[in-house]
């Protein structure tokens, strides 16, 4: 990234160098290396921004393979109220898009994290070198911009959160649908499940669309500011040219190094749009790294004692999902699992297993 970043600061440099010393001397010659010194500077860049690109995608996508594997084990540790505390449609959710958007956060900011500033702080060093009151309408329009973007953001963040919880809920509904297929057509519920997938699948849509009004408002706003400082760099750059104070390379290097500031900046915003959409997704997988665990082997008052044959025995067995004793699902129940048999939950009758089950 580093070797990509110096390669843009330097080529508008160049630019005006050919301009400034080839062009206006005629002289082909100089016109030629400086030509052939870009060409290789241009190979160097996409050699940094191949390795970039690549080394990036391998750590985020590595992280978020590790990170939904400590997830799913996690979720494997849950208790039947940890469950039901979430619901199925949300933990698939969680699992999947959640994580989905922090490897793209992930990746975005290991290749832009550094490009975005590296290129605003040398654009900005050039463009003082080059010509210290041309480079003060830079200094304007830069407090403005960012004005603008912390406003984008703070408006965006909520309505993502929004939009993953509608997003819950329509896994939730595609879940109990899929699992109860046949109850839905033994009583002929099809079109209620219709109408509640479609009222779920509207919701989704809307919530969506409101956060997306909000990220696309970027795009303009930074265009705007772009062509606004283009115009008045070349109105008060063409002044300074007429006056004899500057040469004409330096300010086609000049508004190359304007664009520049201003794309980084807007780079930095893309990156912040997505970072406030990862944020309510780190919130929702670290609400279930952190949950904790209400039933665990750890308070068991016989950790020692291992099944060893299949045979398992339970005496005057009581059961409840909660720590509440009231709300007991089993009570005292007694009975024993022999070997390559199983119990009817109607009654004590046993069959046999096939043999590949013992």
């Amino acid at each position: 990234m580093i070797t990509e970043v110096l390669g843009e600061i330097m080529l508008p440099k160049f630019m005006s160098m050919i301009i400034n010393n080839g062009v206006a001397d005629r002289d082909v010659g100089y016109i030629l290396f400086m030509g052939a010194v870009m060409v290789l500077t241009t190979f160097v860049m996409a050699a940094g921004g191949i390795g970039g690109a690549y080394y990036s995608a391998k750590a985020s996508i590595c992280f978020t393979s590790d990170l939904r594997d400590d997830l799913f084990g996690k979720v494997q540790e849950f208790s039947f109220k940890n469950i039901d505390a979430y619901s199925t449609g949300s933990l698939v959710t969680r699992l999947t898009n959640d994580i989905q958007q922090i490897q793209n956060v992930m990746m975005m900011i290991l290749r832009l994290a550094l490009r975005a500033p590296g290129m605003f702080a040398g654009a900005l060093i050039m463009a003082f070198l080059m010509n210290a009151r041309l480079a003060v309408i830079i200094l304007v329009v830069i407090p403005l911009l960012t004005l603008a973007i912390a406003i984008i953001l703070k408006m965006a963040f909520p309505r993502f959160t929004v939009m993953q919880k509608k997003l819950d809920a329509l896994n939730s509904g595609i879940q109990e649908a899929l699992t109860n297929v046949r109850v839905i057509k033994s009583f002929v519920r099809e079109d209620f499940e219709a109408d509640k997938f479609r009222k779920m699948n509207r919701d989704l849509k809307d919530s969506s669309l409101d956060a997306l009004k909000i990220v696309i408002a970027t795009m303009p706003v930074m265009m705007l500011a772009m062509n606004i400082t283009t115009v008045a760099v070349v109105w008060y750059g063409g002044n300074i040219i007429i006056a004899g104070h500057m040469p004409v390379g330096d300010l086609t290097a000049f508004t190359t190094y304007i664009v520049q500031i201003l794309m980084s900046l807007m780079m930095l915003s893309m990156v912040f749009l997505q970072s406030s959409r990862a944020m309510a997704s780190v919130k929702r997988v670290n609400e279930i790294l952190d949950t904790e665990i209400d039933l665990t082997d750890q308070a068991a008052s016989r950790k020692d004692l291992l099944v060893t044959e299949g045979r398992v025995e339970f005496r005057n067995v009581s059961f409840s999902y909660t720590d509440n004793e009231r709300e007991l699902v089993l009570e005292d129940i007694s009975f024993t699992a022999e070997p390559g048999r199983f119990l009817e939950s109607s009654g004590p009758q046993a069959a046999e297993r096939p043999a590949w089950c013992r």
